[in-house]
């Protein structure tokens, strides 16, 4: 009997779109309490922090997708005891791996506040901060990695659940201990730590049913199978490495080129993209389990009808983002500031910028369709090209020809010229046969 590809394809992506967009509104939430009780200093120690964070992040998510395609390909072969040992040896390598990071920068916390660039008052908040954040690292890294297999295990909406739960008690505890008791930093690190516990807890109880396909059993050690989930994750590290790229090499130019509105202004797009890019990242994380379970169950019309949906519905997504952006641009950009020059500077630029939520989500269904199917390497170079090569390409050519405007064009440049040519190994992809099923 064959399945129902639209009721598949809603049951993962609606949970996943949902889960990505109460983490990016809670991120964004946080900002705000902490500039509003800290001020611009304690939004420059968390900035600072941040390099930190997202290489955890990066890591993590490198281990996670790569591993969740090894483990839903053996569970679409009927293999869950295999699954299993699978799943649990990655879960013993996050463990590890979260926790070595913790005790290198707890036992250097002078050394690594140096590195990250904070200097007189701001060195004492970035180590107040980054050491609670340590502290509950492996929780940080164990929510997101168990939200992915949760999914891979069924359960979508147990997982979608276990992040909104997580995202509301942060902010309420942000709340609490941030504006209302008056913590500052150390209330918004514990505040993030605490719900992240609490989450990880949730995504832990699920392996627990009766009915979980995947269970908790004695890994076999492997380094084999560690290099493949690395190699499977690789395209997923490039896109997170790539976004700290993307911010560090605008930032480097528009600071130069504009000063600090222009810098101001990529910050308030930068909010919008938080939203955009987590409703895009939901849809196209939330084909991977599908696609690789069909793979190991060897049903390609499930691949090509997910594939296809994806596609059309990741496209309409940036439409419906792209105009909003373009038409309600100064009612949007309003809500973060109310500098009039700031204001006209940022809707100006957003209407250039916003060209590239046509393509966004083309090209991460691209890139996490080669995951799904363990080409990692066709992946990583999506990833790259969007986020890396052309952007550098464009970022230093770009303002040499259109000037300021050049700079909010490199975006939509590299996402077309990233859609050109991921669109050229696609219609190589047999599995796919794009000529005969795929139209967007």
């Amino acid at each position: 009997m064959k399945k129902d590809i639209t009721k598949l394809f809603l049951k993962y992506t609606i949970p996943g779109v949902i889960g990505m967009i109460v983490t990016s509104l809670y991120i964004v939430v946080d900002g705000i309490f902490i500039g509003k009780a800290v001020g611009s200093d304690g939004l420059a120690a968390v900035s600072m922090v941040g390099p930190l964070t997202s290489l955890s992040f990066a890591l993590n998510i490198m281990i996670a997708t790569g591993s969740a395609t090894i483990v839903a390909i053996k569970m679409g072969e009927k293999k869950n005891h295999e699954a299993s040992k699978i799943f649990s040896f990655f879960v013993l390598m996050l463990i590890l791996g979260a926790g070595g990071i913790s005790l290198f920068v707890l036992g250097f916390l002078e050394q690594t506040a140096d590195f990250l660039g904070a200097v007189g008052v701001l060195k004492p908040m970035v180590i107040e901060y980054m050491k609670i954040i340590m502290y509950f690292n492996i929780f940080f890294m164990g929510t997101y990695f168990l939200e992915i297999f949760v999914r891979t295990n069924g359960r979508p909406t147990y997982s979608m659940s276990a992040l909104i739960i997580g995202g509301v008690l942060n902010i309420i505890l942000d709340y609490i201990w941030v504006i209302r008791l008056g913590y500052g930093l150390k209330g918004a690190a514990l505040a993030t730590g605490v719900s992240q516990t609490i989450a990880t807890t949730i995504l832990v109880i699920d392996f627990f049913r009766n009915d979980s396909k995947l269970k908790f059993v004695r890994p076999d050690f492997s380094l084999k199978l560690l290099f493949r989930g690395a190699v499977n994750g690789s395209s997923e590290f490039v896109s997170e490495i790539s976004l700290g790229f993307i911010i560090f090499m605008f930032n480097l130019v528009i600071m130069k080129e504009v000063g600090k509105m222009g810098v101001s202004a990529f910050s308030i797009i930068n909010y919008v993209n938080t939203v955009v890019f987590a409703i895009l990242l939901g849809v196209s994380q939330g084909i991977q389990p599908i696609i690789s379970y069909s793979l190991g169950a060897d049903e390609k019309y499930v691949i090509r009808g997910i594939f296809n949906l994806a596609m059309k519905t990741v496209f309409i997504i940036g439409t419906i983002a792209f105009a909003s952006m373009f038409i309600f641009s100064e009612e949007i950009i309003g809500t973060f500031s109310k500098n009039e020059e700031l204001l006209i500077f940022t809707t100006k630029a957003a209407k250039i910028y916003c060209f590239a939520y046509f393509l966004n989500g083309i090209n991460m269904v691209m890139s996490a369709y080669f995951t799904a199917i363990e080409n990692a390497k066709l992946s990583a170079f999506i990833s790259a090209l969007r986020g890396i090569i052309f952007v550098l390409i464009g970022i230093i050519i770009f303002p040499m020809i259109w000037g300021i405007d050049g700079i909010w064009f490199t975006m939509p440049v590299a996402e077309v010229l990233t859609a050109f040519i991921g669109y050229k190994f696609i219609a190589k992809c047999k599995i796919l046969n794009l000529n005969n099923s795929i139209t967007i």
